[in-house]
């Protein structure tokens, strides 16, 4: 057998590896299991722990966040291989080119390129540091004479592998936010696909397919694909049943409920004794191209505005980003037109733009910011 089965479910070939079968998933998982100095510690002590000290240490040293990353990722061949300990490593040269293969396509993963020479120096300094601080901490009889200049606060003590697997993970999505250790998206990807294959002809395609599980991967995306309908379904169900478990007052009660998205025939969302509710779960972070969603939540607030079915009642629109929201329709100068149907001819003819009629009817309807409910 030349592979591995890992915590996701891949089989892993460890001699070859894929970049698409490593998952962050499996690092953080078998690492937080995994403990150091071959169990020799006077307690348990994993290898997703030394990472985290390494990756925090990093950044208590104002170090890049793709070196923050590479702290933390810098043992995560050894979920894939395992630990040995340094006197038999030593003695395995094919054992340490395995590993640095490995290692380089884990970073190649990650951070979009293996470490350059100054980053593996700065890595490497904190992981000896590090080092010699657990096994002065952990081990039973001194070991090293010296004590680094740590500058963070590590923590030696015993802590749960799910606990260490969640921070683990918390570490990586955060440190990653940064644009340089971002792995690449998507679209990068297919570019380079595109650029791969340029003159390229039926074989050579054929190979790309089968080495890189095309049909696969094709299969996954349609499952999502068909899924994702029903997950929006879903959001808007369960936020509403859980914004209401909260907004609802002392004597009101639902006098119609319309969970999934208008399957009831209603006009809005909610309607109780005392108000009328629409529900917007998409997050807006103000800039790009929203036409989708500003025609969506202006369409929501004129029927609110214009509704003379439930006078008396408070009309309410709960949404992410409400300021943002607030933003465009007081702002937009998007013409009626562009937005709405011919059945509000009159509306377009008397306002002509978003802003216009907002800024009639803003008093009418109370854009509510949602996140605070859910």
């Amino acid at each position: 057998m030349e592979h591995i089965t890992t915590y996701m479910g891949e089989d892993f070939t460890p001699l070859n590896p894929d970049v698409n079968q490593i998952h962050i998933e499996d690092i953080a998982h078998a690492l937080s299991l995994m403990c150091r100095a071959n169990g020799h510690f006077i307690r348990f002590y994993s290898v997703a722990q030394h990472s985290i000290n390494c990756a925090n240490e990093a950044k208590a040293q104002e170090l890049s966040a793709r070196v923050q990353i590479a702290c933390l990722l810098h043992d995560a061949s050894e979920a894939y291989l395992s630990d040995i300990t340094r006197p038999v490593k030593n003695h395995l040269p094919n054992y340490k080119e395995i590993e640095k293969r490995l290692q380089d396509t884990i970073y190649g993963k990650f951070l979009g390129s293996p470490l350059t020479d100054e980053e593996a120096a700065l890595v490497d300094k904190i992981d000896h540091d590090m080092l010699v601080s657990e096994f002065n901490a952990l081990m039973k009889k001194k070991v090293f004479d010296d004590y680094p200049n740590i500058i963070s606060k590590p923590s030696f003590e015993f802590r749960g592998f799910t606990e260490v697997e969640e921070e683990f993970i918390g570490i990586f999505m955060g440190a990653n936010k940064d644009s340089s250790t971002k792995p690449k998206t998507l679209r990068n990807q297919i570019a380079t696909i595109e650029r791969g294959l340029h003159s390229k002809g039926k074989v050579d395609v054929l190979e790309y397919v089968m080495k890189h599980k095309i049909p696969e991967l094709l299969s996954e995306k349609l499952f999502i694909k068909r899924l994702s309908a029903q997950v929006d379904v879903a959001i808007h169900a369960y936020g509403i049943l859980l914004a209401l478990s909260q907004l609802l007052e002392d004597g009101e009660v639902i006098e119609y409920l319309s969970l999934g998205a208008g399957n009831t025939g209603k006009a809005f969302d909610v309607a109780t004794s005392k108000r009328i509710m629409e529900f917007k779960f998409a997050q807006w972070d103000g800039s790009g191209s929203n036409t989708i969603r500003q025609n969506s939540i202006f369409k929501d607030f004129l029927e609110l505005a214009i509704d003379t079915e439930n006078d008396g009642k408070t009309k309410f629109i709960y949404c992410l980003s409400a300021a943002n929201v607030i933003k465009f329709l007081s702002n937009s100068e998007r013409s009626l037109a562009s937005v709405l149907s011919h059945r509000h001819m009159t509306i377009q003819e008397q306002y002509g733009t978003v802003r216009a009629f907002y800024n009639d009817f803003k008093n009418e309807v109370k854009i509510i910011e949602l996140s605070k409910y859910i």
